[in-house]
């Protein structure tokens, strides 16, 4: 009594139309509106389980009247005891409407016990796309041609009046067994019709639920294995042998997929379709029994039975050939190698697929995912691949002549090894970086006009103020060169012929000796006012600097009457305070003077160089020589070395002079790294 109160109250919080009568039959369900199955009636039915998935939630019921599918949610499974196919329960629901025709939300069910299931109706071949067939309890005619394992069930692929169908089957412990016993054989099969419907309810497939393999009732005779023949590869489905014949296929494994493997043998290679490769690798003679199916370019085996004769060694694969001949065809499911360029991937579902190209030649490579890590790849990486061949045309009829491309499948990512990485320098980066540099060229190009412009607009104001500057700055030196130089000479001069008259009056005889003073001091007068213009013409001190003006000069000095000009020039490692360069010149030009004119030497040595902290000139002759203490008598007769004297004075260089009698004459000019002008 406490159960059915139970029940009842279920009943009342389940059904929104309280008061109203429950529905009785599934019969009444089906016949509902979607409107009105859409405002959740309540239902109260007995019936029998036909099919149950408790994973998915899915549960199909037959009251005798109809057969109905139901949604079970979880929390129920949880709550009773999971019911199996046959088992008469009591449900509570309420209608809905999420296929094709009206289903139920399943609220509770309570097991009575073990009923009978109801007789299956005959599908005709017409009826098969009928909406009014929707979760209709069947019986139909089946070849199984193939199985699929693995998800919440066993996946059979059926033949049913001529068009193939996908089967579910619950696991069961000897699902791989019964299915070998199944295949190719015709039988009869009992099943609930279910659909495949899109988001708008449209049926756009079917498909089977099969309640176990008992429904699966085969009507030809076993066939007597000691009759069964051995073929090759080549011979299946020629013509003494056809898709119902069991045949017996021997050779070695190549590759192993969930699907099944690959066999080969000395005819050639084909596609074995079984459930029962999990125990199989590459290497494996193995003896396959089965049935010939048809199959693109190549026909396939699907197996009954697999036995493991021995393991042997891997046959080598085959390298690629692209010439897509009509001989190629015998390359279809082959195991084959071939090096070739990688492009580009792409994840779809749960494969890779590889873009590379060999030659000329783009393909595709299928590597399942899941099976190993894909491996890191970038485009322009060599690679070597190792797989399955499949032949593909472009063309409408796959017609061998007609053959004019191929994709390889991997078994897993250990079938690629990259032979060499790609260059950094890719097509993509060279043309980003010509693009770059042709961007940063034209605005180079663009900017140097600019600014160009600007520069030479403001070079000539520049150059304009410069050559003003230059013009005084050249005035004022050759001011202070001829006040330094001739102007004070030609005084000297004057003053000594002014003092001819009173010298007359006074000592007569010494008028000679002041006259021949006038006469030197007008010819060193000479002498410098030539340097001076020399200089003004010369270029080689300002363009060329210090060390090639010397050579220019001991070039220009040197004659075969004259003494041998030795010169020891060193490169300076620091620029010269400003004038500087021309007084060392200038004291230079004087003493090789003074040593050719008056020294009668044979050899004058010229050197430059050059201290940490100071500027040496060096100029030494082997000539007749003179005492030095006589220079520090105020005689007006060594015009040259008072020139030197005044010179190394303006520099703040410290001038000093080596000679005696017989034993030459050494001039040393040195100029330390903080003087200044």
């Amino acid at each position: 009594m406490f159960r059915n109160l139970c029940i009842f109250g279920l009943l009342l919080v389940s059904s929104p139309c309280f008061g109203e009568d429950p529905i009785r039959t599934l019969a009444e369900v089906q016949a509902l509106s979607d409107e009105r199955a859409l405002t959740a009636l309540p239902v109260r039915v007995e019936a029998v389980v036909l099919y149950a998935a408790p994973a998915r939630g899915d549960m199909i019921i037959h009251d005798g009247t109809a057969a109905c599918y139901s949604y079970v949610p979880s929390e129920i499974w949880s709550q009773n005891n999971s019911p199996r196919t046959g088992d008469r329960c009591e449900f509570v629901a309420t209608t809905a409407s999420t296929g094709i025709t009206p289903n139920l939300n399943l609220h509770s069910f309570t097991p009575l016990r073990r009923g009978e299931i109801p007789a299956p109706r005959l599908l005709l071949a017409d009826e098969i796309f009928s909406s009014r067939m929707d979760a209709a309890w069947v019986e139909v005619p089946a070849v199984v041609l193939g199985v699929e394992s693995g998800g919440l069930a066993f996946t059979l692929t059926v033949e049913v009046y001529g068009k193939t169908f996908k089967a579910d089957v619950p696991h069961s412990p000897d699902a791989i067994t019964r299915t070998a016993a199944l295949i190719q054989r015709p039988a009869r099969m009992r099943a609930i019709l279910g659909s495949v419907y899109n988001s708008q309810q449209q049926l756009v497939g079917r498909h089977f639920f099969v309640p176990s393999f008992d429904d699966i009732m085969p009507i030809a005779p076993v066939v007597n294995v000691n009759d069964v023949p051995l073929l090759l590869v080549n011979q299946l489905l020629t013509r003494n042998f056809s898709p119902t014949d069991l045949v017996r296929v021997d050779g070695v494994v190549t590759q192993v997929d969930a699907g099944g493997f690959y066999l080969r043998d000395k005819s050639g290679s084909a596609r074995v379709l079984s459930v029962m490769s999990e125990k199989l690798k590459p290497g494996y003679q193995v003896s396959v029994q089965g049935y010939g199916a048809i199959a693109q370019y190549r026909p396939m085996l699907r197996a009954t039975k697999v036995e493991i004769l021995a393991e042997v060694t891997l046959p080598p694969p085959i390298p690629m050939d692209f010439s897509f001949s009509r001989d190629n065809s015998m390359m279809q499911m082959e195991l084959v190698s071939v090096e070739a360029d990688f492009l580009n991937s792409r994840h779809i579902h749960d494969e890779w697929i590889l873009q590379c190209r060999a030659t000329e030649t783009v393909f595709e490579v299928i590597l399942p995912d899941g099976v190993a890590p894909m491996p890191q790849l970038v485009s322009g990486d060599r690679l070597k691949l190792t797989g399955i061949c499949e032949l593909t045309t472009t063309h409408p009829l796959p017609r061998i002549e007609w053959i004019n491309g191929f994709r390889i499948r991997l078994a897993d990512s250990s079938a690629i090894v990259v032979l060499s990485h790609a260059p950094w320098w890719t097509t993509g980066r060279l043309i980003a970086a010509l693009g770059v540099m042709t961007g940063m060229t034209v605005l180079g190009f663009w900017g140097t006009w600019f600014f160009g412009r600007a520069v030479r607009k403001q070079a000539r104001v520049i150059g304009e103020k410069l050559s003003d500057e230059a013009v005084n700055d050249e005035r004022d030196r050759m001011a202070r060169d001829l006040h330094d130089t001739l102007e004070q000479q030609l005084a000297g001069v004057a003053l000594q012929l002014d003092g001819l008259d009173k010298m007359a009056k006074i000592d007569a005889s010494q008028i000679s000796a002041r006259l021949g003073l006038a006469r030197r001091m007008l010819r060193h007068t000479r002498v410098e006012a030539r340097r001076s213009v020399w200089d003004l013409r010369s270029k080689v001190l300002e363009v060329q600097g210090l060390g090639a003006a010397l050579r220019s000069m001991a070039v220009g000095a040197s004659s075969e009457e004259g003494p041998q000009i030795l010169l020891e020039i060193a490169e300076l490692g620091r620029p010269l305070p400003a004038g500087a360069d021309f007084h060392l010149l200038r004291i230079a030009q004087e003493a090789l003077a003074n040593a050719i004119k008056h020294a009668a030497a044979w050899e004058v040595h010229i050197s430059l160089g050059e201290t940490a902290d100071s500027v040496v000139l060096t100029i030494r002759d082997d000539g007749r020589g003179f005492p030095v203490a006589a220079l520090e008598v105020q005689n007006t007769t060594h015009f040259g070395i008072l020139g030197m004297q005044e010179r190394v004075g303006k520099m703040g260089a410290n001038l000093d002079i080596q000679s005696s009698p017989s034993h030459g004459c050494t001039i040393s000019v040195t100029l330390l790294n903080s003087s200044t002008l």
